[in-house]
């Protein structure tokens, strides 16, 4: 922690993004402090997710729609493609990036991309699902250790929890309206 502290100093003093810098940091601070995972493995999370939707945006037509998240090194694919080309270039891309353990690519071929209307209302069924997680009522479970990402009313859940957290995650989620498919990416505890 103190290396990470006196890194941060050093970009305030070194550079005019210190504002960004320091949100973030405190940001990803917090979040760390419920997280399963060490501040390590978050940070290298980060990196892959970044590191892949980088080499997606050089190697794949800007026409795709694809949803990048990395949880513990497993690295989820969800939206659309146009091409089994594409879809397999994807997976490839992430597959190759340092700190990946497994890809799990849930993209679907379509002739057409889905419009702003589409991804308007997965984002509200993410929004809809992470507050039905404050509804649960388990010793000890906290929501913010659940990543949800939505893509074509498929909700898919990422994490590290028990077994008993992941199915009543799921049973709240899978009976919000609109949500067409749970898949669960989760890691148990037990």
């Amino acid at each position: 922690m103190k290396k990470i502290l006196f890194i941060l100093i050093a970009l305030l003093i070194l550079s005019a993004c210190a504002p960004v810098l320091i949100g973030s940091a405190i940001v990803t601070g917090v979040n760390v402090a419920h997280d399963r995972r060490s501040a390590g493995q978050v940070l290298d999370d980060k990196i892959i997710t970044a590191s892949v939707k980088n080499e997606l945006r050089k190697s794949l037509d800007d026409d795709s729609r694809i949803k990048i998240e990395s949880y513990n090194g497993v690295v989820l694919l969800a939206g659309e493609v146009k091409s089994d080309d594409d879809r397999i270039q994807a997976e490839d891309s992430a597959a190759i990036k340092d700190g990946v353990i497994k890809v799990v690519n849930e993209l679907k071929l379509v002739n057409e991309i889905s419009k702003v209307g589409r991804r308007s209302k997965d984002g509200y069924i993410s929004s809809k699902a992470k507050a039905s997680l404050l509804k649960i009522d388990i010793d000890g479970f906290d929501p913010t250790r659940v990543k949800i990402t939505t893509a074509n009313k498929e909700v898919y859940l990422m994490g590290i929890v028990s077994r008993n957290e992941a199915d009543a995650v799921v049973e709240r989620i899978r009976h919000l309206r609109g949500v067409d498919r749970v898949v669960k990416i989760f890691e148990y505890t037990d």
